[in-house]
């Protein structure tokens, strides 16, 4: 069962999305702003997993709206 989740422009997306992060986040301003859903924890927080381009090697997570939905994996 794929769960979607919404994010900060109020579209959907699930596991396997392409993603942007937020433009207010860290990472956004040095560069990783594009990444691939790999999980989604549906908790009180919406926390979504993303493996981001530029940071292939490792997993971020955040609430759904710190990301939202740019393409079809």
């Amino acid at each position: 069962m794929s769960r979607s989740v919404y994010g900060y422009d109020g579209n959907g997306y699930t596991v396997g999305n392409r993603v942007e992060l937020h433009p207010r986040t860290d990472l956004w301003m040095r560069g990783a702003r594009y990444g691939t859903v790999t999980r989604i924890s549906l908790t009180s927080a919406d926390r979504v997993h993303v493996t981001l381009d530029k940071l292939p090697g490792r997993s971020f997570a955040g609430h759904a709206e710190t990301f939202r939905f740019v393409s079809e994996g």
